[in-house]
């Protein structure tokens, strides 16, 4: 008697644990899905060696030396599908990400959100810099950006425009750049020598140069 009761329950504990998995694969399937990486990690920062940079990346798709001939400024250029690592004298001292999905940086900020919505991310605290606004022409194209630099946070925020003959295209961000005091120099002087022509696959027109706080529209 027990026996025949038993072997009544069985189908019934395998129909159980059955809806069971039905049901953890069912809520798993509804659940939001965390967004997909390019290879960044949070602890690739200004401030880290080279050394450390690729022990938690690896090695770069492409490494290149860049330099302007007026200057003596130079920085290694380490490639990676997520934009670019530049290092100065063996240390990291910009992280530039223009296709980092999961990447959230300070106050919130994202890439692909709109000017809008980073100026109302960066309205609230102290924040100082400057903000360049120019188009950036190349053979085939032109962009209209807008350079954010942030000098009280380290980072620089590139906007660009969705169509560069609309005067009333929407700007969204297209890069974001973590850097130190090093790694925002060099990334002005590289902008000043795409105005003056250093570059003239890419040149800029319209150049505008104003100073910038939290707040200011952006």
């Amino acid at each position: 008697m027990k026996d025949l009761k038993r072997a009544r329950r069985r189908p019934m504990i395998k129909s159980v644990a059955w809806m069971a998995v039905v049901c953890c694969l069912a809520l798993a399937a509804c659940s939001p899905r965390a967004p997909s990486s390019n290879g960044y990690r949070p602890e690739v920062v200004p401030g880290i060696t080279k050394e450390r940079c690729v022990q938690l990346i690896g090695k770069p798709q492409d490494a290149q030396t860049f330099s302007l001939p007026s200057t003596i400024v130079q920085a290694d250029v380490l490639s990676y599908p997520f934009g670019q690592v530049l290092v100065q004298n063996g240390v990291v001292v910009a992280v530039s990400l223009d296709d980092e999905p999961a990447f959230v940086g300070p106050f919130g900020v994202k890439l692909g959100m709109s000017a809008d919505d980073l100026h109302a991310a960066l309205s609230h605290g102290k924040h100082s810099g400057h903000l360049d606004s120019y188009d950036a022409i190349g053979k085939s194209s032109d962009t209209r950006t807008k350079d954010l630099y942030d000098d009280t946070d380290h980072m620089m925020i590139e906007l660009t425009a969705a169509n560069a003959n609309d005067p009333l295209a929407p700007f969204n961000v297209a890069q974001v750049t973590l850097a130190n005091t090093d790694g925002l120099r060099l990334l002005a002087a590289f902008t000043k020598a795409r105005v003056g022509g250093l570059y003239p696959d890419v040149h800029v027109d319209n150049f505008i140069s104003t100073p910038w706080q939290g707040g200011r529209k952006i």
